[in-house]
């Protein structure tokens, strides 16, 4: 595809990266939706590659006419493209992810005299991508303000003595909570130094290691699915939705967020036995491919067969209870459903359960375990694994391996062959 625009060689060079990001079905249609964008800046007659907020809503603005699920595509297309214009150094707004419609209830306006620096964090971390919603870091933020107000704390700066005095843990609170609390007045106060105010930068709080979590083996898991399958559902796709999400998770490693957000243009049935899941926009803002083959595909097959035929114009892979065609299923439902699943399954006095996440860490043991039954080069293996769970590291794999797995001899003996094709890195004062 040639390009004319002012982004012309930009997004050349996005797109070369895309090509191998994704299946070939969904790089058509983001590519279709960029050229579409090239062609209004060339129109427009845009001469600054500066990426405004004016100019994506004009474009999106002009793609009204298509159903939700191509507008939702153009609207991912540019935001994905914003954030590697930002990361190769150029000015760029990045249009906020998809949220909820109890995520887009705003948290009322910053008063105290660092509300200025306060905006400014809020607006500099959305643009980034980050959520900075009124349940997470902004609601934060605005129990900080209210706090500065009853302190009485003047002027524009942030001096130690309210940092110091913010960070002290409170009655029935938690240390992840407290750090938590310290962590996004750390960033504040490094935000108003960027901007040239001056402010005092706490100490990160020390969270103790949360314990491991559970991981069930194949006979648990075997019962948690009966139990699961054989709940009631409100409605007859959630009844197929839950079931097939649940073996998802445990036959992928996918992350339950990711796989609630899966449109049905992103899996890819092919003929030749398997199918490709393109993930858009996961953690770190990142997207990958994963393939899926054997008895999953078969499942997701004969799942998308049944749930077409129920909601033939549904948005989403995986469709909620009460907007089917609109709105996704949520991860609280499928935590629900799990959790009354387990609490069946499980004695009532025992200390160790799984979580639904648990389904992450057990697909990570099982598949290296597998591999070494097979005596294949687990070390040869992990770049693959890491790459197909959307790790920023192998490290990263590794360690999840290394924590949860109870195969300890095993480890160790790999452990040794692995550091010494990745030894560790020393850094020098």
């Amino acid at each position: 595809m040639i390009y004319s625009s002012v982004y012309s060689n930009l997004l050349e060079q996005y797109m070369v990266g895309k090509r191998k990001a994704l299946s070939s079905s969904y790089f058509k249609k983001v590519e279709i939706a960029l050229t579409s964008f090239d062609a209004y800046c060339e129109k427009t007659g845009l001469t600054v590659k500066t990426l405004t907020e004016s100019t994506i809503n004009d474009w999106l603005s002009g793609q009204s006419n298509k159903n939700s699920y191509c507008q939702s595509l153009y609207k991912t297309a540019i935001r994905q493209f914003a954030i590697y214009l930002l990361d190769n150094g150029i000015k760029a707004h990045v249009p906020p992810c998809r949220v909820t419609s109890a995520q887009q209830k705003e948290t009322s306006g910053f008063n105290s005299c660092l509300a200025g620096f306060i905006e400014g964090l809020v607006e500099s971390k959305r643009s980034r991508g980050f959520k900075y919603g009124p349940y997470n870091e902004q609601c934060i933020l605005k129990r900080f303000d209210e706090f500065c107000i009853r302190e009485g704390l003047a002027g524009d700066t942030l001096p130690r003595w309210i940092v110091e005095k913010w960070s002290e843990r409170t009655v029935g609170e938690g240390a992840k909570s407290r750090s938590n609390r310290i962590v996004v007045i750390r960033q504040l106060a490094l935000y108003m130094i960027a901007m040239g105010g001056n402010a005092y930068v706490a100490e990160a709080a020390p969270v103790p290691h949360d314990p491991f979590p559970y991981v069930p083996d194949e006979g648990e898991m075997s019962a948690l699915l009966a139990e699961i399958d054989a709940q009631k559902y409100k409605t007859p796709w959630t009844r197929l939705t839950v079931p097939v999400m649940v073996r998802l998770l445990l036959a992928s490693g996918l992350r339950i967020s990711e796989a609630c957000l899966l449109k049905t243009g992103c899996i890819d049935f092919k003929e030749d036995g398997y199918c490709s899941i393109d993930i858009i926009d996961a953690k770190g803002h990142r997207d990958r491919r994963i393939f899926l083959a054997g008895d999953i595909l078969i499942l997701l097959k004969a799942y998308d067969r049944k749930i077409s035929n129920m909601l033939p114009e549904r948005e989403w892979f995986f469709p909620g209870d009460y907007r089917p065609l609109s709105e996704h299923v949520s991860p609280g439902t499928v935590r629900e459903r799990f959790r009354l699943a387990r609490d069946i399954v499980y004695d009532v006095y025992t200390k160790r359960m799984p979580t639904i996440h648990s389904l992450r860490h057990a697909y990570i043991i099982w598949t290296i375990r597998r591999w070494r039954e097979e005596k294949l080069n687990v070390n040869e293996m992990l770049p693959y694994l890491s790459k197909h769970l959307g790790h920023s590291s192998i490290q990263e794999t590794y360690t999840y391996y290394d924590h949860y797995s109870q195969d300890y001899d095993h480890i160790s003996k790999d452990k040794q062959h692995y550091e010494a094709i990745v030894p560790e890195v020393h850094y020098d004062n």
